[in-house]
């Protein structure tokens, strides 16, 4: 698996040496030894190159990494496989008695800590343990990896004032205030911060627009802070793990949250969505199941991953997608407007809307409400009066 691995990770060298060599071989063949020699000097120059800008730094016991979210899904795949490479890892989790916790906390070398980053009181303690765990074990913060995040399914107008508030506090003023809070400490070790994006940022879909509006405000603010930081030495990544809705639990909530949606419709948007609202829910209400915290299954998540923690001149981003991710992501790139919502649609793939409403309803509801409310204002207005 290991040579597999190093042979997938340097194939791009592998094939610009084997295409070298061949042309070698011909251009001695043929006669052209100085041109041969050109050849020869070019590969090696930009084989040695290849080699600096693709170098990576190791991980040794004494390095500390922090990841929030670690409660399930990817928080706690990323947690076990620093472990794994070696680190010390300081995990946050929302629930410090929760089942992933609890497995974190039979590993060596991790350390659990509870954190809301949605509580300034539960960040200023988590950060004040994390340095008072770095200056007992003598630590260096190699890396902070921002995961914290929630996800609620559902259309725009369906979600509760504070469903999109949860979303926006967590995912974007969440991972702002955690890493504000460590700042000095990144800034003292010369750390590395990764922000777990998402394709939403690049490709805005359907039923998630709240999200995706956060994770492209986190990439907004990740491009600024990156050029900033860079002149005290910290790097800032940004990586997209791809799709692991049914291993996480992300969504274990979603069938809750529509039950909420519903409660909270007016009476003209019950009547507008009906049966619409009702088959969107039970198609993505199945989708997030809870789960018991496990490792993600996809290797394509750690290979990539290890690039954006590890590689020593990082790029900006880092992107695990399968290939219908692939196919679909350089559609939308290229496509119209027209063609790429159409594509949006394909790719997501939820229930079909009918259009089957008569208007005429629609309009007598907002006609009486307003008429209600009209005459409330009135009647109101003549009590004051007398």
């Amino acid at each position: 698996m290991g040579l597999v691995k190093y042979f997938r990770r340097h194939s791009t060298i592998f094939a610009i040496d084997l295409a070298s060599s061949f042309g070698l071989v011909y251009s001695w063949n043929r006669g052209h030894k100085y041109l041969a020699s050109a050849i020869s000097l070019c590969c090696i120059g930009g084989t040695y190159l290849y080699s600096r800008i693709t170098s990576r730094d190791k991980i040794r016991p004494k390095h500390a990494i922090i990841v929030t979210g670690c409660d399930s899904g990817l928080g706690y795949s990323l947690a076990l496989h620093c472990c794994q490479l070696g680190a010390t890892v300081i995990a946050g989790v929302l629930r410090n008695d929760g089942p992933g916790a609890e497995k974190l906390k039979q590993r060596k070398n991790v350390y659990v800590y509870p954190l809301d980053v949605t509580n300034t009181g539960s960040v200023i303690d988590f950060v004040d343990s994390v340095r008072t765990l770095l200056t007992r074990e003598n630590l260096e913060l190699r890396c902070l990896i921002n995961n914290a995040a929630v996800m609620v399914f559902g259309e725009f107008e369906w979600q509760t004032e504070d469903q999109i508030r949860s979303q926006v506090e967590v995912n974007f003023l969440g991972t702002m205030r955690i890493t504000r809070e460590l700042m000095p400490t990144i800034r003292a070790h010369s750390s590395r911060i990764i922000m777990i994006s998402s394709h939403c940022n690049i490709q805005p879909i359907p039923g998630v627009a709240a999200y995706g509006g956060t994770k492209a405000a986190i990439n907004a603010w990740a491009t600024a802070i990156r050029i900033e930081l860079k002149k005290y030495g910290v790097k800032v990544v940004s990586f997209i793990p791809g799709s692991f809705v049914t291993g996480s639990n992300i969504l274990a909530r979603q069938a809750e949250h529509f039950e909420t949606m519903r409660r909270s419709m007016t009476e003209e948007a019950r009547i507008f969505y009906g049966d619409y609202f009702a088959e969107y829910s039970r198609y993505f209400g199945s989708v997030g199941q809870a789960v018991d915290p496990e490792m993600l299954p996809d290797p394509g998540i750690y290979e990539v991953f290890e690039g954006a923690l590890l590689d020593k001149y990082p790029s900006a981003l880092y992107k695990n997608e399968s290939w219908r991710y692939l196919v679909y992501h350089r559609l939308f790139t290229i496509a119209p407007t027209c063609v790429r919502d159409l594509l949006v649609r394909m790719f997501v793939r939820g229930p079909s809307w009918t259009g089957k409403f008569d208007r005429r309803i629609s309009q007598e509801i907002n006609a009486g409400t307003n008429g209600g409310e009209t005459r409330t204002e009135h009647t109101n207005s003549e009590t004051k009066s007398n």
